[in-house]
């Protein structure tokens, strides 16, 4: 709520409720925002932290491929989309809605059905897509980090990050949406020379759960 600009909307709603109220916050990170929001709203409150804080699920296998070009990731995808569909449901990240159209047009002119989620859709439009994406119709999804947070579809096998998320806490939150429920999910991110910058962010995140970090993306974080 925050990302998209509701600070405010928050912080009114939750002034005007009764002040003997119960609140439970739960997020797989929490950003300084996040807990002055909580200092403000919260009376005396108990934390309870499950592992640790911004912590990646440790049931999900992360895989992080490091390749030459843009060019490189599009046949990357190609050449393994119809095995990972053909396993559960997959979701795509993009940073930037252009991208997910760009991503949508180019793979449905490979036949794929998939859906997408964006933010300038209208939420009739992304409640649509939503229910072919649950139902048994659909099994791609092609998003923006709109559908980072709070999506939850138990058959979503496998998360790619097609392109890198603009921060660790985003990523992390992309890949949650498998791996719910006890269920297993692999996640894969794609990342250039480009990413070199957030190349250390992720040889962390994958410590920080016990994963082999392979050595091209220790290389890109020298």
């Amino acid at each position: 709520m925050f990302d998209m600009g509701f600070e405010a909307q928050v912080k009114s709603i939750s002034d005007h409720i009764r002040p003997d109220r119960q609140c439970l916050m739960f997020s797989a990170t929490f950003k300084s925002k996040v807990e002055r929001l909580a200092r403000e709203a919260l009376n005396d409150p108990v934390r309870i932290v499950q592992g640790e804080v911004g912590e990646a699920n440790e049931g999900i296998d992360q895989i992080v491929e490091v390749l030459p070009s843009p060019k490189a990731k599009w046949n990357w995808l190609t050449a393994r989309l119809v095995q990972y569909v053909a396993t559960g449901k997959v979701l795509i990240f993009v940073t930037k809605k252009v991208n997910a159209e760009i991503l949508a047009d180019k793979l449905k002119k490979r036949d794929f059905k998939l859906v997408l989620f964006h933010g300038d859709m209208q939420q009739h439009e992304r409640n649509e897509h939503l229910l072919k994406f649950r139902g048994m119709t659909i099994d791609l999804l092609v998003a923006t980090d709109v559908a980072a947070r709070d999506l939850v579809i138990r058959e979503v096998r496998t998360v790619i990050n097609y392109d890198v998320a603009r921060d660790i806490d985003t990523h992390v939150h992309r890949i949650g949406r498998t791996g719910r429920a006890g269920q297993k999910g692999t996640a894969y991110t794609l990342m250039t020379d480009a990413d070199r910058v957030q190349a250390g962010y992720y040889v962390r995140n994958l410590e920080s759960v016990n994963q082999e970090v392979p050595k091209p993306l220790r290389d890109l974080a020298i």
